[in-house]
């Protein structure tokens, strides 16, 4: 995986990453139809069974390739993410997935993924999420096995499960993905629509803030 971008450089990607879907939209808006050599639009296929919430017909998706220990991941899930969720994905609007993105420059990522998809296995993948994502939060085992004690895991399951290394296989895969659509820093989004298991968006890079992805989504859900 290459670094992330710089400050600067970061804002630039993410406003051109804009612009390019808010170019998708309109076109939306003016055909109700992707066009496939559309510049940015790129197709993602979706898995039977996802880390997501909201509807599973909901009209429009959106996928978020996270890192654990990402500060801008962060940033997302305490300054955009509750909004979001509570006017789109609570209303039937947008299913919203999750897909981990452990950057190599982040120690602690992998060790962090592993910890949320065993989280899952024990049904409460969505709270580790969260609590993984809270700002300052540490991501070593003395932290997360007290962390996921307080969530009412079984730590003993948990520990037994990220330290064999059991979705390993699962987290390359989200991240060969993510590579094959060229994100390789992280949050990074897939924002379109899904039809027959697959989904049809174009690229949002970055901590956007609420307003960007209301704007696109807007615009979305009018070409439906």
């Amino acid at each position: 995986m290459r670094e992330e971008p710089s400050g600067m450089r970061r804002l630039a990607l993410a406003a051109l990453a804009l612009a390019l879907v808010l170019a998708y939209a309109a076109q939306l808006s003016r055909a109700g139809q992707p066009d496939d050599d559309s510049p940015g639009v790129v197709h993602l296929a979706l898995d039977p069974v996802e880390y997501s919430l909201g509807r599973a017909d909901a009209p429009l998706t959106i996928v978020e390739f996270t890192d654990y220990q990402c500060p801008y991941c962060r940033r997302f899930e305490a300054e955009t993410f509750p909004r979001l969720k509570r006017e789109w994905t609570e209303t039937g609007k947008v299913r919203f997935i999750v897909r981990d993105l452990p950057l190599a420059i982040h120690s602690s990522a992998r060790f962090a993924a592993e910890a949320a998809h065993c989280a899952g296995a024990q049904g409460q993948f969505w709270p580790m999420h969260e609590a993984l994502l809270k700002k300052d939060q540490q991501l070593t085992q003395a932290q997360v096995l007290p962390l996921a004690a307080a969530l009412g895991l079984n730590t003993t399951q948990l520990w037994a499960c990220v330290s064999g290394s059991r979705y390993e296989a699962a987290i390359a895969h989200n991240a060969d993905q993510a590579a094959d659509l060229g994100i390789r820093g992280t949050p990074g989004f897939i924002v379109g629509r899904a039809s027959a298991g697959e989904l049809t968006g174009v690229r949002l890079e970055g901590a956007q803030p609420y307003a960007a992805f209301d704007e696109v989504l807007r615009r979305l859900l009018a070409a439906s």
